[in-house]
């Protein structure tokens, strides 16, 4: 599945009002405006930061206004997994009961399982239109881009097929997702102190060692070409190797930053495309952390 036509299938699961590509547009638009305005108020004001920082404001406006409404998505999917145990352990408590498996889903339908009552609501639509249990369920496993549901609703599909005991079968399933979410939460919770170690790294104690070590070359470079006895070409080439290696720094920044983040979600999460929620935030926190550093280098250098 491409990126694009799963990126529609998310904004459709939120219902969201703007198509895929409009809203792209929109966010592509936000972020060069983002940036021109950027790039504007730091090349007229005699503040000392580079005008690449535009560029850095601009991708992380893309990103948020992208990453919005698939964090919207995601958490619809996160409030359907979590649901599943107690929804199929109802319908397990139904079935056993005497009642039908219709009814069973009625029920779910009319409970607070809050998205997860919506789906089931689709199902039912679908079984009032003339299609038989099997492709309802799999139009809910379509509609919810997640391996649990997906894997669930083969599991019911094949035990209606063979004639299984299914109340049976959805009380080991609604164990076996709590079993799976017990475990996930264990994970995260292991891997705690590993996301706060590349959190400080990447985004506080790097920028700020780099922030002083640029402040502090910048005015070396400076005073050594300035004191020394050096033509024209000369001053100005220095000057240009200072800004090389200060915008490299600046560079290795971003791509530690977006580094970082794709570690966490690949630990937190299990994938790497979940990274669009932390990068914005990192990215800024690490820059502002650079720019401090810079300014205050800046300042006890100038009192010198």
């Amino acid at each position: 599945m491409s990126i694009l036509k799963q990126y529609k299938e998310y904004l459709f699961s939120i219902n969201w009002k703007f198509p895929a590509m409009l809203w792209i547009l929109i966010a592509l638009g936000l972020s060069i405006g983002t940036g021109i305005i950027a790039y504007s108020t730091i090349t007229l004001s005699a503040l000392n930061v580079s005008p690449g920082l535009s560029l850095v404001l601009a991708f992380v406006v893309l990103d948020i206004v992208i990453a919005y409404p698939y964090l919207l998505a995601l958490k619809r999917i996160s409030s359907i997994e979590e649901n599943l145990p107690d929804a199929f352990k109802q319908i397990g408590d139904t079935l056993k009961a005497g009642g039908t498996f219709e009814y069973a889903l009625r029920g779910i339908s009319t409970a607070e399982y809050g998205a997860l009552s919506e789906e089931i609501d689709n199902i039912l639509r679908r079984l009032q239109e003339g299609e038989n249990l099997e492709n309802s369920l799999k139009g809910f496993s379509q509609d919810v881009d997640s391996k649990l549901v997906k894997r669930s609703v083969n599991i019911i599909i094949d035990s209606v097929k063979s004639g299984a005991g299914l109340a049976d079968v959805l009380d080991k399933i609604s164990d076996d997702i709590r079993a799976l979410h017990r475990i996930d939460q264990e994970r995260k919770a292991g891997t705690i102190m590993q996301v706060l170690f590349l959190v400080s790294a990447s985004s506080f104690v790097a920028p700020l060692i780099l922030g002083m070590v640029s402040s502090i070359l910048a005015f070396l470079i400076v005073a050594v070409a300035t004191g020394a006895d050096l033509t024209k070409k000369q001053l100005t080439e220095a000057i240009a190797t200072k800004d090389l290696i200060v915008t490299l720094m600046q560079v290795y920044i971003f791509v530690e930053v977006v580094a970082s983040a794709a570690m966490i979600t690949m630990m937190r999460e299990g994938k790497a495309t979940r990274a669009l929620i932390y990068i914005p935030i990192l990215l800024l926190i690490a820059y502002v952390i650079y720019y401090l550093a810079v300014y205050i280098v800046n300042a006890m250098l100038g009192g010198i």
